[in-house]
């Protein structure tokens, strides 16, 4: 890509709006990190110029704009502490209150503290300063066109006039390179993330089905005790005969059978709680539903199944917070759809001695 098309697309969509959709929430948590890491950075580095102040008259006249950016540093530090990672909008206003930080203290240092220097500081944050976060491209650029404006206003109330013209070509030159680099590095970065996120939902979700595979079960298992407020309640689904259809019609036929039974849990009891553990067997877990309610959704999730002509063998059971044991729990719903299932052969007058679904 060349240099004028990174310009010419710095201030266009870097991702298209559903992908940013999905992948702001990870975006957020690692502006997240790198604000209370940045903020902390910059209160080392102006801590060591105080330090080293004595040494040098420009350090000295410089200290109290030091002093003015370690507060406000831990101030930044101290509010990203309290706020969720996941607050995007919050984030987002501490991460841009974080860069034009950055290059306030730049502007300042280089103008009203360094009338007679050329300005050194300017061009190195604004190259450095927004390649600490993460955002829509536009955005970044807009805070730096916004800055090196007021750089600029800075520049020629403060600087010498035999300078004025040398810190005003640096800082647009600078500036210019600064959004060029973010624009390519930001549209990678963000290309990156949702194929990174695209791969771990892969991995969550049964790919057949769509609803959340055995991995995600296996974690969930640990997460849904803490969830609940009154009970957990288990259910187990496993679609009877599937083996047998897959040799006499075919696997396509067995998958929409199976595609059945997860459209069936998914309407009774949602999307988020169903999960695919094996080839025929799906498993519910529902948080703080009454037993009648329990036993309502599985005789719909049942209806939903027949309608179809696709038989499934269910069983549920529940438990009261606290949650003792959660893999039994799961044992006792999967006993209940072994009896669901006993009952529903010899109803067919099926022999299924021998072979265990």
């Amino acid at each position: 890509m060349t240099f004028l098309r990174m310009m010419k697309n710095g201030f266009g969509k870097s991702v298209p709006d559903e992908q940013w959709d999905e992948i702001q929430q990870s975006v957020s948590e690692e502006n997240h990190r790198n604000l209370l890491a940045a903020s902390l950075a910059f209160v080392a580095m102006l801590l060591a110029l105080i330090l080293l102040s004595p040494l040098s008259l420009k350090l000295t006249l410089s200290r109290p704009l030091y002093e003015i950016m370690i507060v406000s540093s831990l101030v930044v530090y101290a509010v990203t502490r309290h706020v969720r990672a996941d607050d995007w909008k919050a984030v987002r206003f501490l991460t841009y209150l974080m860069i034009s930080m950055f290059l306030a203290y730049a502007t300042v240092l280089g103008t009203v503290f360094s009338t007679g220097q050329i300005a050194t500081a300017f061009p190195a944050f604004v190259l450095a300063s927004p390649l600490l976060f993460t955002d829509r491209r536009r955005h970044i650029n807009v805070c730096i066109v916004i800055h090196t404006a007021f750089f600029v206003c800075m520049a020629l109330a403060f600087d010498s006039p035999n300078l004025i013209a040398d810190d005003i070509i640096n800082s647009c030159l600078f500036a210019i390179v600064s959004m060029a680099i973010n624009s390519y590095l930001i549209g990678i970065k963000l290309r990156n993330e949702y194929a990174q996120l695209q791969l771990a939902e892969l991995g969550r979700k049964d790919l057949l089905t769509g609803v959340k595979s055995r991995n995600s079960y296996e974690r969930a298992l640990l997460e849904y005790p803490t969830r609940c407020k009154l009970s957990l309640s288990c259910i187990f689904a496993d679609l009877n005969g599937l083996h047998e259809l897959n040799e006499k019609a075919g696997h396509a036929n067995g998958d929409e059978m199976l595609k059945c039974v997860s459209a069936a849990l998914k309407t009774a009891f949602g999307a988020d709680d169903v999960y695919r553990i094996g080839g025929d067997e799906f498993v519910v877990l529902a948080c703080d539903i009454d037993e009648k309610e329990l036993r309502l959704k599985v005789e719909h999730a049942r209806r939903l199944t027949e309608r179809q002509s696709c038989h499934v063998s269910f069983g549920a059971s529940r438990s009261e917070v606290p949650i003792p044991d959660v893999n039994e729990l799961v044992k006792r719903a999967e006993l209940e759809m072994y009896a669901d299932k006993r009952r529903y052969y010899e109803q067919e007058g099926i022999d299924r001695r021998g072979r265990r679904d």
